[in-house]
């Protein structure tokens, strides 16, 4: 595939070696002014993982033809073990590596084979791709203390005369107590809009504002990340990015679709289970797993689910 970031070729650009865990992937020729490296698959370069932001980095040439890596706000990118400054361009050299989630991506000057296309990474995943995706802690809000002892900050506004009265610093602290948490509430009003940071009581009510139906039975780190890639999910769904991502978010898995060339419109939904998870929880897992592709796989496609157990990867994450 093809792209603005593909114009204006580079002579000599090197190449980029793509490992993860220790096996390597392909070998991309930097024959490009700038390169793309995220999640999806109409980045340049897709590194398709739960861990990799949708944009995560990209690398370009600067005017003196110097290869530069720039965060894109994620602070979760890693040049030789150092984690970079978002929006800093990092000067790259031959030998660097560059570690974007389970990703090692190595640059070398020396001239590149012909690259591999964006389509070749969308093959048929294989199986010792599965992953479980355990839930990330719950944020903890962050709310104003009130007061229950002591006199009211209030008396600092105030003449002195009053601060000597007891009477008026539990006086003013009623209203401390109730305008404060007002005051708190305003100054951070941003955070109610942001799926990460709005109180879980007002998840239901920016997915109305998106056209999102929120499952009761998903956690609530589920449903935040369902509200904040929503616009995602719709220009993916009905392809196999979409469905993988949907089961991801939804349902803490990473499937393996499989297709068979003598069965045209038909995949096969490979799907991992806990095994320390309970029957009821499979169960559950299992319901949530049927919906989401029943939703989210392509109309003409009909498809199989298949359950297989897998223990959960070590540091794996949403």
């Amino acid at each position: 595939m093809t792209g603005p970031e593909q114009a204006a070729p580079a002579p000599n650009g090197g190449q980029l070696s793509v490992r993860r865990g220790g096996e390597t992937l392909r070998a991309v020729a930097l024959e490009m002014r700038l390169l793309s490296l995220g999640r999806t698959p109409d980045n340049g370069l897709p590194l398709p993982d739960a861990g990799v932001a949708i944009r995560h980095a990209e690398l370009a040439r600067d005017d003196s033809g110097q290869l530069v890596l720039t965060d894109l706000g994620n602070n979760s990118t890693f040049l030789n073990g150092r984690r970079l400054q978002a929006h800093a361009p990092t000067l790259i050299e031959a030998g660097d590596e560059i570690q974007i989630g389970p990703f090692s991506l190595t640059y070398s000057a020396d001239a590149a084979p012909a690259p591999l296309t964006v389509a070749a990474t969308a093959s048929t995943p294989a199986r010792e791709e599965l992953r479980l995706h355990p839930l990330r802690p719950a944020r903890v809000p962050q709310r104003p203390q009130l007061l229950s002892a002591g006199a009211s900050s209030y008396l600092g506004y105030l003449p002195a005369l009053f601060e000597e009265s007891d009477f008026a610093g539990r006086y003013l602290r009623i209203f401390e107590n109730l305008w404060e948490p007002l005051q708190h509430r305003q100054d951070h009003l941003a955070l109610y809009f942001d799926p990460r940071t709005s109180p879980p009581e007002f998840l239901n009510w920016l997915s109305g504002w998106l056209g999102l139906s929120l499952d009761d039975r998903w956690p609530e780190q589920r449903r935040r990340e369902w509200v904040r890639e929503s616009m995602t999910l719709y220009r993916w769904r009905g392809t196999r990015y979409g469905l993988t991502r949907a089961l991801e978010i939804a349902c803490g898995v990473t499937p393996a679709l499989e297709e068979d060339g003598n069965r045209p419109h038909h995949i096969k939904v490979v799907v991992p289970e806990d095994p320390h998870e309970t029957p009821a929880e499979q169960m559950q897992r299992r319901e949530l797993v049927a919906d989401i592709v029943s939703q989210h796989a392509p109309a003409h496609v009909q498809y199989q689910l298949e359950f297989v157990t897998l223990m959960p990867a070590v540091g794996a994450s949403q």
